[in-house]
């Protein structure tokens, strides 16, 4: 699907969208965006451009709300085109530092030490991949978000979680990625991993090649997610 050309409004006004829809989790309405971001133009034009939005397949709008939400091609566009990875925070370097205190005794330690400090930092699900085995860490991150409390849901990613091949060959498909990149909802396949992200680096040294990543819910913290988990590949690929 070819992006569609927006105008500057129109990409302020989506970007607006998806980070009000990443941080409460609800649809979101012109005159929340209007107050939230200060704009000087009118809820009427808002509500346009949001309509525009809509029929381009970037925003859709619940049965039960006034509001709108970003759809899968809206946060593509999105991760593509608007949004800038955050830099990294001192406080979150300093965690990351004791991946680099000497040499581990073996790769596992490494692989432990990186899904659990990765899955805290980021506060979703953390996946390391180093040769044929991948470590896991922070389920009850992911089992926590919104999109997962309804019992079909939940179901469904527990049943992930307990068999977790499609995990397993999502993120292997990031072992030659070059840098980090997204995989957004049906990009990653069906059932549980219809409604997931996938945020995730390839990560090389002397010893192997593997990758990790974070996922969550589509909704989620991109411009954030992107800069740790480019990171953290660093650091892992650097002291392995």
């Amino acid at each position: 699907m070819l992006n569609p050309d927006l105008d500057e409004r129109h990409r302020r006004i989506l970007k607006f969208v998806v980070e009000s829809h990443v941080m409460r989790a609800e649809p979101v309405g012109s005159q929340y965006v209007r107050m939230a971001y200060h704009l000087s133009i009118s809820p009427a034009t808002i509500r346009s451009a949001m309509k525009r939005l809509e029929e381009e397949g970037l925003l859709g709008h619940p049965h039960t709300s006034a509001g709108r939400v970003p759809t899968e091609a809206g946060y593509r566009y999105y991760v593509d085109l608007l949004m800038e990875p955050e830099p990294i925070p001192p406080a979150t370097r300093r965690a990351l530092n004791r991946l680099g205190k000497g040499r581990w005794p073996a790769i596992e330690d490494l692989q432990k030490e990186a899904a659990l400090v990765l899955a805290q930092l980021s506060g979703q699900l953390a996946m390391v991949a180093m040769g044929p085995t991948m470590r896991m860490g922070g389920a009850e991150n992911i089992a926590s978000q919104p999109e997962f409390q309804t019992a079909d849901r939940l179901r469904a990613l527990v049943a992930l979680l307990a068999e977790p091949e499609p995990l397993t060959r999502a993120l292997d498909s990031f072992v030659d990625s070059g840098g980090v990149r997204v995989s957004i909802g049906g990009e990653l396949g069906e059932g549980a991993m219809r409604v997931c992200s996938l945020v995730g680096t390839g990560i090389a040294s002397s010893r192997f090649r593997g990758s990790l990543g974070v996922l969550g819910p589509v909704r989620m913290p991109y411009p954030r997610l992107l800069s740790l988990v480019s990171y953290v590949g660093e650091r892992v690929a650097e002291f392995a």
